[in-house]
Formats: structure tokens, C-alpha cells, sequence
């Protein structure tokens, strides 16, 4: 068989294992390293920052994704890849969160994603993407339940410090969340 044969039947079945496998395929979900950044202003993907925007490598999560990300404490819940970056590269995250203070103290993590659905790379994917995380977050502060979509911090934008709640470490009920002083104030993106 001719070389440049071999690399398209290579290919070709590279391609075809993504579209069978999709938001499932173990080569999307599980451990990823996250950082946070705090720069306001528009995505890679045309959205405005909100708390609820990662950016990704558009190679392994393209814009329009919709991930879970687990034990990030009170970061845990649902998200839109809305954002890329050049040191974004591989298995890594960037999680917006308004605050340059959190942003230091929230360091490099290790984490766990589980893709709830693939995006398709474009804008107005990306937007219905973006809207369906904002549906889910409402439904979960309804609901009066954290850590599923919604954040911990939304609860302390929502409800302020002394109604927040979190998960025990341990998987537990709800504890008490401390209040971080410069989140506190903030209010929830519209």
C-alpha cells in the first residue's frame, strides 16, 4: 500500500471514531489541568466573559462544548468552552471568574471533565450553548441544588454569603460556604 494511502485510511478512521464516539469518547472527558483568568471583554467565539466560560483547545473541546467540571470546590458545575488561548493547549482549561484575587488564589488545579455535549466549533452554536448553561444554572438555583450546574458562586450571587451552600468534601449534604469579600457584591450575568 502507497504511504499517502495509508496516512487517508489513517485519517479517515480518526475522523469516524470522533463522530462515533462524541461527547463520550474517552479521549474528551477526564483530567485536565485548569487555571482561571479574569480579563473581561468578548470570547474567542464572540461572547461576552461570564462566570460560567472556560477556554479550551479547540482541537480536544471545540468552542460550543458544554462540560461538567468536578473537584474544583466551589467552582464545580456546568460550562461553555466560549474561549480559546495560545497557551491553551492539550488537555487544559481556563475557567473566567471575575475576580483577579480568585484567579491567584485558585493556582493550577488538577480536574475532571465530563463533556455533556460536543460543540460544532461555530458562533451561534456557541450561543445556544451558552444559553442552555444559563437555563440549567437557573433551574439548579430553583431547585436550591449546587455543584450540578450551578456553581457555588452563583449561590453567593444570588443569595449572598450567609445562604451560599456547598458540597462536603466528602460528597456529603450541604455546608455553609465562606464568603469570598471581593465576589460577594457581584452580580449575576443576565
Amino acid at each position: 500500500m502507497r504511504s499517502d494511502r495509508v496516512w487517508q485510511l489513517l485519517l479517515t478512521t480518526c475522523l469516524a471514531s470522533t463522530l462515533v464516539f462524541g461527547a463520550d469518547s474517552p479521549h474528551v472527558n477526564g483530567r485536565y489541568i485548569a487555571t482561571a483568568y479574569s480579563v473581561t471583554g468578548k470570547t474567542a467565539s464572540g461572547l461576552q466573559t461570564n462566570r460560567h466560560v472556560v477556554a479550551a483547545d479547540p482541537a480536544i473541546l471545540p468552542v460550543g462544548s458544554i462540560i461538567k467540571i468536578r473537584h474544583v470546590g466551589r467552582y464545580q458545575g456546568e460550562y461553555v468552552v466560549a474561549d480559546t488561548g495560545e497557551k491553551i493547549v492539550g488537555r487544559k482549561l481556563d475557567i473566567y471568574m471575575p475576580s483577579t484575587v480568585a484567579c491567584k488564589k485558585f493556582g493550577k488545579r488538577a480536574v475532571h471533565v465530563h463533556v455533556v455535549k460536543l460543540g460544532e466549533g461555530t458562533h451561534e452554536d456557541t450561543k445556544t450553548s451558552d444559553h442552555v448553561v444559563k437555563q440549567d444554572v437557573e433551574q439548579d438555583l430553583q431547585k436550591g441544588v449546587v455543584g450540578n450546574a450551578a456553581t457555588q458562586q452563583d449561590w453567593v450571587t444570588k443569595d449572598g454569603p450567609a445562604k451560599a451552600t456547598a458540597l462536603k468534601p466528602d460528597g456529603g449534604g450541604p455546608t455553609p460556604a465562606p464568603a469570598e469579600s471581593d465576589q460577594s457584591t457581584q452580580k449575576p450575568p443576565k
